[in-house]
């Protein structure tokens, strides 16, 4: 049944309004159905982003996709908690780190859904920054990485949402923007550093693909 929900809301409703009301286009959408399971890494300007990430994922492995949001902001308890974990899939977690063993750890439960063999969708930047300005990335896409070196990290440059739903508005505005998915990062190093830059490059090249 979450499935079906899934497909309804992203595949049907959510791609048949970003296209044709708000204008967005999917770019290389093929590297999506080439693969199993992936790390899906893109900028952040809007909270239109994820629905247009999810409305890009084949069909076939929505239900198994999640994107990763932030416990304090959506897990209030209230109507849009509920939305986010069965409308969006999403897994919310913490920002901030563990200080004892009872509190739970961001990393591992980012890990325990790709441990069951599904997918997850970071925003490295951590936050909704300022359109067109990337900020530093956080660690935690690194960690990920060296965790789960299998898992291909596909890059993903969002362009143009911000404007169909810019930070503070609660309104939907046409603009041509585009989604860009690139093709999976070969990482040359397993180092931190190394993972932030060639995530960033990645996502920055995606829209050269």
């Amino acid at each position: 049944m979450k499935r079906l929900i899934l497909i309804l809301t992203h595949s049907v409703i959510w791609r048949s309004f970003l296209r044709f009301i708000i204008g967005v286009k999917y770019v290389n959408r093929s590297v999506l159905k080439r693969e199993k399971q992936y790390i899906l890494i893109a900028n952040h300007n809007s909270h239109l982003d994820s629905m247009a990430i999810m409305s890009a994922v084949p069909m076939k492995s929505i239900h198994k996709v999640h994107p990763i949001a932030a416990q304090d902001f959506f897990g209030d308890g209230s109507t849009v908690e509920f939305l986010m974990k069965h409308f969006v899939n999403a897994v919310l977690i913490p920002r901030k780190r563990p200080k004892n063993s009872n509190d739970p750890d961001p990393l591992q439960i980012m890990s325990d859904v790709l441990d069951i063999g599904h997918s997850i969708i970071i925003y490295p930047e951590g936050t909704r920054g300022e359109p067109g300005v990337m900020q530093e990335f956080k660690k935690g896409i690194a960690m990920m990485v060296q965790r789960h070196p299998d898992i291909p990290v596909i890059p993903i440059f969002l362009d143009g949402l911000h404007r169909s739903m810019p930070k503070g508005v609660n309104l939907f505005l046409p603009s041509n923007s585009k989604l860009f998915i690139g093709e999976p990062i070969n990482f040359s190093s397993n180092e931190t550093e190394l993972i932030l830059e060639e995530s960033l490059q990645g996502i920055l090249e995606a829209k050269t693909h």
